[in-house]
């Protein structure tokens, strides 16, 4: 190991967990975290529980670029910056050039954030059966049907978490899907592609120079269309025959198609009966849980891997034997309607349940819920571990079975 650096480790925003594991890979290297956030409660669980001795949290405009870099300049002594969001994925890349710290490289990072380009980027590489197009606003349904088949989905270029995805299988549905998308105040513009029919995955990656590692292969179970809000996850999938190997050729094709050559990845994709058709990439570790599990699944700190990519060194998880120790799952917990929500009832009652199950909460008590249609409407997290993924996910899916959530206005019993 490289002699403790000492300085401070800029973050700015984070995933909704792992913060703690990164404090505690920043304590190996003698670093002072600094969580630049503009929404505090959105690390709830996180400040209550890390040792706040190497952490220092600063309230500033995250989707400011000046505001960030003046914030980062007043701190000093800084030995890196990272960012784990797609939200301030571009934000990160003007704060890095504005300092002068090495990055992921920018232009990879615009492509995959762009759902249209990135989908076209991979039909010309043969990595996709189709391309997707953007929607012009002179477009109208029989086009956007005629172009891209049915049935087919709109999503915004530039979305997250779920939101502002909408499934059309008829050209009537299209006419108001497009009514929608273009009344809706989407981060990038609407695009459609086909609607690829089988099981979503997900590839949890990590790239150096280069060179890509598989670090596992997550599945997923998704409400029924026509929403795609995320209920559960597991991981690592234990694939059949060679499609572990085929599955690591075919990710690091696709990442070196993009231009990706540092950071993780989380990488969506359905298995089709064509084969692997990428739903997205993200640059970055994938959201929720997905840390977490790994850090249990292979029993390795993953999160050191942000020290060594913001110190600008090959991380040492590109290096270390990844034998899987058990399966980790999580599962979200919604609202049930939109309105005030008022708690989790029932944790008392995982005591002894299979798994060790906790529940993780994702917002105060009190917030206003105003949409359970995707990713924003999730008020609680719960994660399980299982001797192999499919168990992991059968204990933790049990587990939140037993819990209810309440919201102002409902009947006490």
């Amino acid at each position: 190991m490289n002699p403790p650096t000492g300085g401070n480790l800029i973050a700015l925003e984070w995933l909704q967990f792992g913060l703690g594991r990164l404090l505690n890979a920043a304590a190996d290297e003698d670093l002072t975290v600094h969580l630049l956030t503009g929404h505090r409660p959105e690390y709830l669980h996180e400040l209550a529980s890390a040792d706040r001795s190497r952490l220092v949290v600063h309230d500033v405009n995250t989707f400011d670029v000046s505001e960030v870099v003046h914030t980062v300049r007043r701190i000093g002594d800084v030995a890196g910056l990272v960012s784990t969001t797609d939200t301030w994925s571009l934000v990160a890349l003007g704060a890095l050039r504005e300092l002068g710290l090495g990055g992921q490289d920018p232009d990879s990072v615009r492509l995959v954030r762009d759902k249209a380009r990135l989908r076209r980027r991979l039909y010309e590489h043969g990595l996709s059966r189709t391309d997707g197009r953007p929607v012009a606003d002179t477009d109208d349904a029989d086009a956007v049907a005629a172009r891209t088949g049915l049935p087919l989905i709109v999503k915004d270029s530039a979305g997250t978490g779920s939101q502002h995805v909408w499934l059309a299988r008829t050209t009537d549905e299209l006419r108001d899907v497009l009514d929608v998308a273009r009344s809706s105040a989407l981060r990038g513009r609407p695009t459609a592609e086909p609607y690829f029919l089988g099981p979503l995955y997900s590839m949890e990656t990590l790239t150096w120079e280069g060179s890509t590692r598989l670090l596992a292969v997550s599945s997923r179970v998704l409400s029924p269309p026509p929403f795609f809000r995320e209920e559960a996850l597991a991981l690592p999938v234990a694939l059949p025959g060679g499609m572990a190997e085929e599955a690591g050729r075919w990710i690091e094709r696709v990442l070196k198609a993009v231009g990706y050559t540092e950071g993780f990845a989380h990488t969506e994709f359905i298995l089709t009966d064509h084969g692997f058709e990428v739903v997205e990439i993200n640059p970055r570790l994938g959201g929720g849980l997905v840390g977490e599990g790994l850090c249990k699944a292979l029993g390795v700190n993953v999160y050191a891997a942000f020290v060594d990519l913001a110190l600008r060194r090959r991380p040492a998880l590109m290096d270390e034997p990844l034998a899987p120790l058990c399966g980790a799952a999580h599962a979200r917990l919604y609202a049930p309607r939109t309105g005030v929500f008022r708690g989790v009832l029932g944790a008392r009652l995982l005591a002894g349940h299979p798994g060790s199950p906790a529940v993780r909460p994702a917002m105060p008590d009190g917030t206003e819920v105003t949409t359970v249609a995707d990713q924003d409407g999730c008020v609680a997290v719960v994660s399980a571990t299982g001797a192999t993924s499919e168990l992991a996910l059968q204990n933790v899916l049990s587990a939140a079975g037993e819990l209810s959530v309440r919201m102002e206005g409902d009947r006490r019993d």
